[in-house]
């Protein structure tokens, strides 16, 4: 009976073990945003920093998380960060994401992923999965999953790691 336990256990404390997905570099993409605009993120990097929120019309805490960074933008945006918020729906789902995020009033870049190709390369398994990327294309935090507070923990992380040097982003603390 004990084994049984044990077996019934281990699985739960896996999947609610908190994964840091950590790469070299970030793997580098070309998407198209949902105005049909096409996003590069060599382009983005060279501009500051890159948050990006993998999401779908089907995650229910993906849309909470995206709604509860919000009241935030202004100050992501202040700060040089660009944040894009990508979609995992399929490519026919493409004017649905677009009014849902202009219904939900998001003004993050909308950007799709229809393949889930970068999804792969990111290595992403639980949605929502934000990473934030440096200017020398770095992963430089990861967080999965979302539950209420999490924004603030997020904006604690982005202070720390941008506010400090306004837009310099080449000093010491950023290379």
């Amino acid at each position: 009976m004990k084994k049984l336990i044990l077996l019934l256990i281990i699985p739960l404390v896996i999947f609610a073990e908190e994964k840091t997905v950590s790469f070299k570099d970030a793997p580098s993409f070309t998407l198209t945003d949902v105005t049909g605009k096409t996003v590069i993120l060599d382009s983005l990097v060279k501009k500051g920093p890159v948050i990006m929120s993998f999401w779908a019309l089907w995650c229910k805490m993906c849309i909470k998380e995206l709604d509860a960074l919000k009241p935030y933008y202004v100050e992501i945006e202040s700060l040089g960060v660009s944040f894009l918020a990508v979609s995992q729906d399929k490519a026919k789902s493409k004017d649905e994401v677009r009014s849902f995020a202009a219904g939900h009033k998001w003004n993050y870049q909308v950007v799709l992923d229809p393949d889930n190709l970068l999804r792969k390369s990111y290595s992403v398994q639980v949605m929502p999965t934000l990473f934030i990327v440096d200017q020398n294309k770095k992963i430089v935090f990861t967080h999965q999953g979302y539950k209420p507070g999490d924004e603030k923990k997020l904006m604690e992380k982005i202070r720390e790691l941008f506010a400090d040097c306004g837009d310099c982003y080449g000093c010491e603390n950023h290379k």
